[in-house]
């Protein structure tokens, strides 16, 4: 547990701030869809409760298997794929950030088509999508409430139930509405004691709307630190309401304040690519998923896989974004057409993940 200097004079003001340096691959028979469980340390067991947003109990808060697909795939024939890879931004059927339209607009704009699981809204091709990408475990973080266009947050009971019905195929984190700080922080501490490992803080969208560095969020990184979780903000511009809301230099203040806080930059800052992977470069307990950015060729999605193939391959790490993604099998091809080195890769797909979780 770390002890902040900064507990005593939180403040609104910003200006106070100051820190110091502290493509469409086929799988061999597909038909098989078996699932070989490997045991593994459990987390610290579940108590009954609620996590605001996700919903608990025996539910979100531990992971005592790790699943892997029985049948490896093949990538076209050639290469064998992963088949434990852990999907660190994955919304199942059932939770969501995004409405349904909105989520169809953005695809739109990508050029890319709906996963077959998400416009049927089944289960069953949603788990067939994953097997068929080597996707054995799906992060999943709901944002807090918020009225931001296009954003209808859920989870709750649904995300629940799919937990204890899946065991060991998802981690579900917690959020909370930081516009009141005493009750989110209070929030955070519930769901540390019952030990879900991570917490999402969007101020940007919250009722009453802040920056990530705000000292007035101070409260939460310190309970965050405290109870050893991580804290995950999605910055981007279609976050905001404005653009200079998804600046990673933000990110950078927090974590020189709180170098015990690992931090997690859904996004990946886009468009400051260079800011973001700067942030990246000076802070080790700063780690990023790019998603769609890197995965769909954005400007600068090649600056993160350079970063990833050199600078930064401990902190960058995979998330489909789904369902707001095209086929999982083709992101399976478009990163095997990177021709990362294998140790990078599977760090990408799996080992930084699983450093941050415990696994």
């Amino acid at each position: 547990k770390m002890a902040s200097p900064l507990a005593s004079k939180y403040s609104t003001s910003v200006d106070e701030h100051s820190g110091h340096i502290g493509d469409g691959g086929k799988y061999a028979d597909p038909q098989v869809r078996h699932l070989l469980i490997r045991k593994i340390p459990s987390w610290q067991p579940s108590q009954k409760g609620c996590v605001s947003g996700v919903g608990t109990g025996t539910r979100g808060c531990g992971i005592g298997n790790v699943l892997v697909c029985s049948e490896t795939p093949v990538l076209d024939g050639k290469k064998v794929l992963m088949n434990d890879v852990i999907d660190f931004r994955f919304r199942p059927v059932g939770a969501r950030s995004w409405n349904r339209e909105t989520t169809f607009h953005y695809l739109d704009r990508m050029g890319l088509q709906p996963t077959p699981s998400f416009e049927a809204q089944s289960l069953d091709l949603m788990f067939e999508e994953m097997d068929e990408a080597g996707i054995a475990v799906g992060v999943i973080g709901v944002p807090g409430p918020t009225d931001i266009r296009g954003l209808d947050p859920m989870g709750g009971e649904a995300v629940s139930d799919l937990i204890d019905e899946y065991p060991g195929r998802f981690v579900a984190f917690g959020s909370v509405e930081p516009s009141d700080v005493e009750a989110a922080a209070s929030s955070i501490r519930e769901m540390g004691q019952a030990g879900v490992k991570g917490v999402t803080i969007d101020p940007s969208t919250a009722q009453i709307h802040r920056q990530f560095h705000d000292r007035a969020l101070y409260p939460l990184y310190e309970e965050a630190a405290e109870q050893a979780m991580l804290v995950t903000t999605t910055q981007s511009c279609l976050l905001g309401p404005y653009m200079e809301d998804c600046r990673p230099e933000y990110v950078d203040r927090v974590a020189t304040d709180f170098p015990n806080l690992q931090i997690v930059i859904q996004h990946g800052g886009w468009p400051y690519v260079h800011e973001a992977i700067g942030v990246l470069y000076k802070q080790p307990n700063v780690f990023m998923v790019p998603g769609q950015y890197v995965h769909y060729g954005f400007p600068g999605s090649a600056e993160y896989v350079e970063a990833l193939r050199r600078q930064c391959s401990e902190q960058i790490i995979f998330g489909s974004v789904y369902p707001n993604c095209g086929s999982l099998a083709e992101l399976r091809t478009i990163i095997s057409s990177w021709e990362l080195p294998e140790e990078i890769e599977r760090r990408y797909l799996r080992e930084n993940a699983a450093s941050l979780l415990d696994l």
